[in-house]
């Protein structure tokens, strides 16, 4: 039902952009760069509504990590790079405006090595560096951010409608409809195949990934019956053609180049969390009791997770003993288990793990909200906020790490900050009748100007994110 409803609003958002032009809307001449990342800007807010954002470092850390190597054999480009994962089932990874890459979970659960995953990455990074986006753009007649949000809308449509099984394949894919004529052109793929190459090889990646990720996808196409390929791929060349062209070029490679080796260890831990936490926890538990190509200790941690999620808690405490047994050490198996055994009700296992893997790991976004929660029911509400705002400047529209900060707050009688941090909340999940109670009792609490200009800036920023949204103002 949800779908459903999405999928008829952004439809009416398509409608409504092409039809009642923003103030904004200017010609071609006058979209500047400023004007491109804004639209970057406001799309991610729309990504980070209707997709789960995955913040975990390894898999979100690794996937950059990833991106910033392959970027070091890119010409120099006028927009930083940003990389999002998402949490979806789809084997989807696509190019937006100003160098953002969304990259779907589904993508890399699929995938079996990292030259692959670096393949496609590869990909992406070719359409952002020879500006294809941009240049579709330079065919439209009609340039602003609310045309163009409505355009790059369409992938969202595409994914939504077909949901988590996988069956949404896509790579080398650009958002938007064909009605709307923002595509890529046939020949932007053979360029972004090209160059896609470039960069793998200058990086130090195995080149023969791309076409190992094609054939892959190729084969995921076959078995969906091609039902669940995005219309907009339709008029882009032929998998087979493209491995085709893909096996002529790296044939003439250096042989040493078409040899390279590759760790695949940061790979297969990034696989294992996408496998365990964000596809469905039965089908994660067959594939880690299964687990061939796997570590064995990793694949323990991985059947532990998805015993847990399955509330099975005695077979998740078995998995979990033999999983620190082998590797109990590792920061990731620490933040693991003391998730495990917070939610689990053994308070003082879950806090010394998650305070090890965050002493570890500082920049661990997951282990650093769980020891957060941890700390509180042990009495030290301090640190809990302080670890919590730490994790809100990297994610400041994570409407559950927003309420537990109002909730800490509340609990120390920081009541005016506490009301603002519900507000927040209540907005990013479209709540906005609850959001507009907090907020009136946010200024019923404002005793000074700088109270009440904050107050002001919440108003405004969740004004601006109604109007990504398409939705009417207050």
């Amino acid at each position: 039902m949800l779908k459903a409803r999405f999928v008829i609003w952004m439809c009416w958002v398509h409608i409504f952009v092409l039809c009642c032009p923003t103030p904004g809307q200017t010609s071609l001449t006058e979209f500047t760069i400023r004007d491109e990342l804004e639209l970057a800007r406001k799309f991610d807010v729309m990504i980070e509504t209707y997709f789960p954002v995955v913040e975990d470092v390894e898999i979100s850390g690794y996937v950059r990590d990833l991106v910033d190597r392959l970027a070091l054999t890119m010409p120099p480009q006028p927009f930083p790079l940003k990389v999002t994962v998402v949490r979806h089932g789809a084997m989807n990874a696509f190019a937006s405006a100003a160098g953002h890459i969304t990259v779907f979970t589904g993508l890399i659960a699929n995938l079996h090595s990292e030259d692959e995953l670096a393949s496609v990455l590869a990909h992406e990074l070719a359409h952002v560096s020879e500006r294809h986006i941009a240049k579709a753009i330079e065919k439209s007649k009609i340039i602003g951010v609310g045309t163009m949000l409505g355009m790059l809308a369409g992938v969202l449509i595409g994914s939504q409608t077909r949901g988590e099984t996988g069956e949404a394949l896509a790579l080398g894919s650009l958002a938007g409809s064909q009605a709307l004529q923002l595509q890529y052109s046939r020949q932007n793929e053979a360029e972004a195949d090209q160059y896609g190459v470039d960069f793998l090889v200058a990086a130090g990646f195995n080149p023969l990934g791309i076409t190992a990720a094609f054939e892959r996808i190729r084969k995921l196409q076959w078995i969906a019956g091609g039902g669940g390929v995005p219309s907009y791929l339709t008029t882009h060349p032929g998998m087979n053609e493209r491995i085709g062209a893909m096996e002529e070029r790296i044939a003439r490679l250096p042989e040493e180049v078409r040899t390279r080796s590759t760790d695949n260890s940061r790979f297969l831990r990034a696989k294992a969390m996408s496998q365990a936490w964000h596809t469905d926890a039965r089908s994660a538990l067959a594939v880690f009791r299964a687990a061939k190509d796997m570590p064995a200790c990793l694949a323990h941690l991985g059947e532990a997770i998805a015993y847990s999620r399955q509330q099975q808690t005695e077979n998740a405490r078995q998995s979990f003993a033999l999983a620190m047994q082998c590797n109990g050490a590792d920061p990731l198996w620490q933040r693991e288990y003391g998730r495990f055994a917070f939610e689990f009700g053994r308070l003082e296992d879950a806090f010394s793990a998650l305070h090890t893997a965050v002493l570890k790991r500082p920049r661990d976004l997951l282990a650093l909200f769980f020891y957060a929660r941890a700390g509180v029911e042990k009495g030290d509400v301090a640190t809990g906020i302080d670890a919590l705002n730490r994790v809100l400047k990297e994610v400041p529209r994570d409407a559950e790490v927003l309420e537990y900060l109002g909730r800490f707050q509340a609990a120390q009688g920081d009541h005016l900050n506490a009301h603002l941090n519900f507000a927040k909340a209540m907005a990013y999940r479209r709540q906005f009748a609850r959001y507009a109670y907090h907020v009136r009792q946010a200024e019923g609490l404002a005793l000074t100007e700088a109270q009440r200009e904050a107050i002001s800036a919440v108003q405004q920023e969740v004004a601006e994110y109604r109007q990504i949204l398409g939705l009417p103002s207050e």
